[in-house]
């Protein structure tokens, strides 16, 4: 019986010292976020879209305010397009822009929903009262573009690449002039 009861308080010591060496890595909600939404393009590109959705959402859930989180709203609204839900993908976009205003693919995709929905004159008007910011311009001339009324569309766009010159979004507004010109 001695020996049993000895037995057992040897292992308990040798048990707790293992488990004291043990090393314990913290989780990292970025690097969790960033898999999820790797997994969510996978899915995507396998036309799994409710498991991309769902996974997408869950980098969002992880990562709320960082500015990959834009990358993962993008991702989520495009899969809503992909399986025909503009109307969702739409908040996406949105929120999308509004984490990382100076991504000029974000303002595009943005204009693409808007014709989509069929709100291109509304949102034109909403634009067009907002004077907060200069970046506004780019969505009123984006949306002229949509809309059919292309040579309007690049005069803003030039315009807003005349006056904001320095601005990282200016490189991707005159890429975008460029290519529909040609």
């Amino acid at each position: 019986m001695f020996i049993k009861k000895c037995l057992v308080i040897f292992c308990c010591l040798i048990f707790v010292t293992l488990c004291s060496k043990a090393e314990v890595t913290p989780l990292k909600a970025e690097n969790n976020a960033y898999r999820h939404n790797n997994l969510g393009l996978m899915y995507l590109e396998e036309k799994y879209y409710f498991g991309a959705i769902k996974e997408f959402q869950i980098a969002i859930d992880l990562l709320p305010n960082s500015q990959a989180t834009a990358t993962y709203y993008m991702n989520l609204g495009k899969t809503y397009e992909a399986i025909g839900y503009y109307n969702l993908a739409q908040p996406c976009f949105e929120k999308a822009l509004s984490i990382n205003v100076l991504c000029f693919d974000y303002y595009l995709k943005l204009a693409e929903n808007y014709k989509h929905l069929g709100i291109l004159d509304a949102k034109l008007i909403e634009f067009k009262n907002k004077k907060d910011s200069p970046l506004n311009n780019i969505m009123i001339g984006l949306i002229y573009i949509q809309k059919g009324h292309v040579t309007t569309g690049i005069t803003i766009l030039d315009d807003f690449c005349d006056k904001e010159k320095n601005l990282l979004i200016t490189t991707g507004v005159k890429e975008y002039i460029k290519s529909i010109t040609n």
